[in-house]
């Protein structure tokens, strides 16, 4: 397969079921300073953003840091017990493609999940939403992460808007999964979607081979 090309997973909702984890984090984090928490709705709909960001979105009126930082606790401790790997997605990084990550969790927490699951060999660059100025939905993450591995030709793989967005915003391809916190009729306006991790990988595949030619 190409060495200039790389495929870039985002992990929340994508490569990582962690719905279970950050509902248990925002709990805690709500309810520690006393303040109605926000619907599972409103919160899932902001999955891929940075936490900051989805804390001034979800309460306006509030300190984000605060917040933020009662969340990050209380996620350190959920995930050990309820973050798991989507079914299907050791097959699925198996291949021999070049990947990265670019994930709105911070870097700490995206090298810790990334962890977790034994995927820290399999990425050639891990980046969390403060590893660049702006991040997602804005392109810095997939511009650094070209620039690190000298790949000009990326494939971003996530299941919000946001993902997608910043590829467009990149000017590199994108597919969308429909198992992750966004619908696929919103993903749908941005890319293709996959709906499953079989299909997934006959993208991924596609992908190389088209280009290939």
């Amino acid at each position: 397969m190409n060495s200039k090309r790389m495929v870039v997973f985002d992990l929340d909702g994508t490569l990582v079921d962690s719905r279970a984890a950050l509902l248990a984090a925002h709990d805690f984090a709500w309810s520690s300073h006393n303040l109605p928490r926000p619907a599972d709705s409103e919160i899932l709909t902001l999955v891929g953003l940075s936490l900051r960001e989805t804390m001034l979105r979800l309460a306006p009126a509030q300190d984000p840091d605060p917040l933020a930082e009662a969340y990050s606790i209380a996620y350190k401790a959920a995930a050990a017990e309820k973050e798991t790997l989507f079914e299907g997605v050791h097959s699925l990084l198996s291949g021999s493609y070049r990947a990265a990550v670019a994930t709105g969790k911070s870097q700490y927490g995206a090298d810790r999940t990334v962890a977790r699951h034994d995927l820290t060999e399999r990425f050639e660059v891990v980046l969390g939403a403060n590893s660049v100025p702006r991040p997602k939905p804005f392109p810095d993450m997939l511009h650094e992460i070209k620039v690190r591995t000298g790949c000009e030709n990326l494939l971003m793989v996530g299941d919000t808007r946001y993902d997608l967005e910043m590829a467009r915003q990149a000017n590199v391809d994108a597919i969308g999964v429909s198992w992750g916190h966004h619908s696929i009729e919103v993903l749908s306006e941005w890319a293709p979607v996959a709906h499953s991790m079989q299909e997934l990988n006959a993208a991924i595949r596609h992908w190389y081979e088209t280009a290939e030619g």
